[in-house]
């Protein structure tokens, strides 16, 4: 395991081995001399490394965690359970979800130096996600600073202004020391509300009867992990399944606010009216002038009708300035279903909206996916929507039952320029 995180820890930035010594950076010495503790983890939370600054924080040798699971190395008070899980549940959320996740400081103390005797300490984590060059989450690294000097700080501070002492020294003794601390407490504050936001707008798809959805999406910001991008999936009144995948301009906390609202609207009308894709892109764009909202998107959305007794349903989608849908047959052929594109959502009055329909029998795949799938700058939006039919079907063939990750790691590079989101829905077979 060491000689594993040894060899991701010297790979050069772009995920290759590195070159010859004095050509770049040993990764590996770097990792070491981190002065935040820090822990290389593989996709089943296995320590595959450890950096010197975690090692003295706890006291032990590498060899007490490197090759263990995380929480083999060292013990726990049995009151803190809890607490850990809530550390193990991130992480794995994070390995599936691809984003970074800040845990407010958290209480686990460690063992003091009689039998039976607990240390407080309060931690203040971040996990976050390594990628290797197809776009997978190869490995985690486990951030985890002791802060209980602070905490302890912050309750001698409540204690000593109820008492009447000068606040304004204890309060500047506590902002961190420097501009610098000040700076990544407020970007972390930050950076801890968007993730928020984000996770409180996309929600899990529904999974209706004879259906299979599932979803990705993969932010173009290291920092913020939030954009424009979004993905939707739900059942209408009717019990029809609708699933949309959109894209508003920008990458940024605003944008994401504004996905949000329109994601809002839009399944509310959809849900409520159980009115046709290109009707309810229509109503969604009124509905959202008139609040006063301010977005410009390309939206794909679609619905899936009830099925027949034969099992087949009728697919009907519309397209408001956004990649054509992609429908993978039972066969393992894909076919982009190319017809009328029309008018970007807030982008001025216009003819309605057209919908489209084809059947879909058991066994076959919708695939919705924004932009940042198959658009580089090298690359243009063309171009890349002429070779995805190939792309899938290859995929299709490899990994068929991993085919949203397949394409992912098939398409998506390391460093990415855009969101991307992808929705697919799957027509099981005898349903």
């Amino acid at each position: 395991m060491a000689d594993d995180a040894r060899r991701v820890a010297s790979a050069s930035p772009d995920g290759h081995p590195g070159g010859p010594p004095g050509t770049s950076p040993d990764y590996r010495a770097v990792f070491a001399a981190l002065s935040a503790p820090k822990i290389l983890l593989a996709p089943d939370l296995t320590v595959l490394d450890v950096n010197d600054a975690y090692l003295d924080m706890l006291g032990l040798p590498a060899s007490a965690l490197v090759g263990r699971p995380l929480n083999d190395g060292f013990e726990f008070s049995p009151a803190d359970q809890d607490r850990v899980d809530r550390v193990v549940a991130s992480l794995r959320r994070v390995l599936r979800t691809g984003r970074i996740e800040l845990l407010e400081p958290l209480r686990i103390d460690v063992t003091g130096a009689r039998p039976g005797e607990w240390v407080e300490r309060h931690w203040l984590m971040t996990n976050i996600p390594v990628f290797d060059v197809s776009g997978r989450v190869a490995a985690l690294v486990h951030r985890a600073e002791d802060v209980t000097d602070i905490v302890q700080t912050s309750r001698r501070a409540a204690t000593d202004r109820q008492v009447g002492l000068d606040t304004a020294v204890v309060d500047h003794a506590m902002h961190l020391g420097s501009s610098v601390g000040r700076f990544q407490e407020s970007f972390d504050r930050e950076r801890r509300a968007a993730l928020e936001l984000q996770d409180s707008i996309l929600t899990a798809p529904a999974q209706p009867d004879g259906l299979r959805v599932d979803v990705r999406y993969r932010p173009a910001s290291r920092e913020m992990h939030v954009g424009g991008d979004w993905y939707d999936a739900f059942e209408q009144s009717c019990g029809c399944a609708f699933v949309v995948v959109g894209d508003v301009v920008g990458h940024d906390i605003s944008a994401a606010a504004t996905m949000g609202q329109l994601r809002g609207v839009m399944r509310g009308i959809a849900y409520d009216t159980g009115e046709s894709p290109a009707e309810i892109l229509d109503r969604t764009e009124r509905t959202v002038a008139g609040l006063g909202v301010s977005a410009v998107a390309t939206v794909a959305a679609a619905r899936i009708s009830l099925p027949e007794p034969s099992g087949v349903r009728t697919l009907t989608w519309a397209s408001a300035g956004h990649p054509p849908p992609a429908l993978i047959t039972a066969g393992g052929s894909t076919d982009l279903l190319r017809r009328r594109n029309d008018r970007l959502l807030g982008v001025g009055s216009g003819t309605g909206r057209t919908d489209h329909t084809v059947t879909v029998h058991p066994g076959d795949t919708l695939l919705l996916f924004t932009d940042g799938l198959v658009e580089r700058r090298d690359v243009p939006l063309r171009e890349g929507l002429e070779r995805l039919p190939g792309v899938v079907d290859d995929v299709v063939r490899s990994s068929p039952d991993d085919l949203l990750d397949a394409l992912l790691a098939r398409l998506v590079p390391h460093h990415r320029e855009d969101d991307v989101a992808l929705v697919s829905v799957t027509v099981l077979s005898g349903a």
